[in-house]
């Protein structure tokens, strides 16, 4: 079953964006059915009024035709509909109380309407009637619609007002997607603004242009960082003073311990000052990768101006090839490169490789030869035989205090020390194991900006 906290986070604009949309389409679908029953009300209503109105206006014209015909006999009737023919609407009939047809418009049939004479409206055979008889009952005029032409009517008034819906919603969707993305970019640049933040980085929120719902967050937040760089500044000077504090005591210590031990030598004591002499000197070590720490914080690597690090790189190496354990364990491979420019300071790159090849040879196979090679990309590639770490290890060991699983003395820094001074810098450390194009090792990689 999966954990519900694992759920991928929902996104605001995603639901505003569509609740609007269908919040919208819904309220237009109510309000065009409510339409399109007004309307089919309303337009029957109109032909209606049309189908009365017509009958009303023609019943005296029709009684006043009555003087020029002779006698009912006919003739004038067809004289009266020899009109050029049209397409018509409404056609009618003016009929006398017998039934029979007296006048008629020309679209009108020859026998009489099947609607009765019986005034007012009436359906019959698909068409609407309307009788308007004369004041004493003798004629009676009817007019009639076929249903066919009001449904066409009121179908394409219907389609004015649903075409609309395939279209609107896609526009509606388009315009609610464009303002709210446009009202939330201020949201993105404060989350862009917070991601950028870190423990080299703690200014202050920009609550320039803020709306009045995200400027009370913002200054909250502000409050914050500002309370995490004084606590961040407090712990950062107290381990930067510590460590200056303690380095000339546990040198002075160290020296004493040092005479001591050649004057008590072949004695049953030397053995304990021996073991006091590695305790000093560990504490030593410990102290100096605080310095190097409180100068990795305080942003050394920051610099504008380009430096050649091969000369440092060969520095280093000649340090520590000098010592006795590690006399002819470094092996270093230029490659084709002379030069190897990069915009960073040279004791920032000095601590970050001195702490990569010390920890190649402390951790590394015992007696086993460390290679430092340089690659055509200027990568700097430190490797050394060994078991291979556990991924899950490999991804910590860039944390303060981490260590591997190894007996060899370290203080958990360097790694944390050297990633932190390429960040500033620009450039990054890469870890791997086995190294590569290998079975078994380790190896660090250093790409400078």
């Amino acid at each position: 079953m999966s954990d519900p906290a694992k759920k991928r986070p929902w996104s605001l604009s995603r639901r505003l964006i569509v609740s609007l949309t269908i919040s919208l389409g819904t309220l237009w679908i109510i309000a065009a059915a409510l339409a399109g029953w007004a309307a089919v009300h309303e337009t029957n209503e109109i032909f209606d009024s049309a189908l009365q109105e017509t009958a009303q206006r023609l019943l005296p014209l029709a009684l006043d035709d009555l003087d020029e015909v002779d006698e009912h006999d006919g003739r004038a009737i067809d004289d009266a509909t020899t009109f050029k023919g049209h397409q018509e609407y409404l056609i009618y009939q003016f009929r006398d109380r017998a039934g029979r047809v007296v006048l008629r418009s020309h679209d009108a049939p020859a026998d009489a309407f099947p609607a009765s004479l019986a005034h007012g409206f009436a359906d019959v055979d698909g068409q609407r009637f309307y009788t308007e008889p004369t004041a004493d009952g003798a004629f009676a005029i009817q007019v009639t619609e076929k249903e066919a032409h009001r449904y066409r009517a009121l179908i394409r008034g219907l389609i004015s007002l649903i075409v609309p819906l395939l279209v609107l919603p896609p526009i509606a969707g388009l315009i609610i997607w464009r303002t709210v993305a446009g009202s939330i970019r201020p949201l993105r640049a404060v989350r862009e603004e917070i991601a950028a933040r870190g423990g080299s980085n703690l200014q202050p929120l920009p609550e320039v242009g803020l709306p009045s719902e995200l400027a009370p967050i913002v200054r909250d937040i502000n409050r914050l960082i500002e309370r995490l760089g004084a606590a961040l500044e407090a712990e950062r000077a107290f381990a930067a003073n510590s460590a200056h504090e303690m380095r000339t005591p546990v040198a002075a210590a160290l020296a004493q311990v040092q005479r001591l031990g050649t004057e008590l030598a072949g004695t049953p004591q030397h053995a304990r000052i021996v073991q006091i002499e590695d305790a000093l000197r560990r504490l030593a070590s410990r102290v100096g990768k605080l310095l190097q720490l409180s100068r990795a914080d305080s942003g050394i690597a920051i610099t504008s101006e380009n430096a050649d690090l091969l000369p440092i790189l060969q520095l280093v190496i000649d340090e520590y090839a000098r010592t006795p354990e590690n006399t002819g364990r470094i092996l270093l491979d230029t490659g084709s490169l002379d030069r190897l420019p990069a915009r960073i300071d040279i004791d920032a790159f000095a601590i970050v490789f001195r702490n990569l090849l010390e920890n190649a040879l402390l951790h590394g196979a015992r007696g086993r030869p460390v290679r430092v090679a340089l690659a055509p990309d200027r990568s700097i590639h430190v490797a050394n035989d060994g078991p291979v770490v556990t991924p899950d290890m490999l991804r910590r060991l860039t944390q303060r205090f981490v260590r591997g699983r190894t007996s060899a003395e370290g203080s958990g820094l360097g790694l944390a020390i050297a990633e932190k001074i390429l960040d500033q810098a620009g450039g990054r450390l890469e870890l791997h194991s086995p190294a590569i194009g290998r079975s078994d090792g380790f190896e660090a990689v250093i790409r400078l900006s």
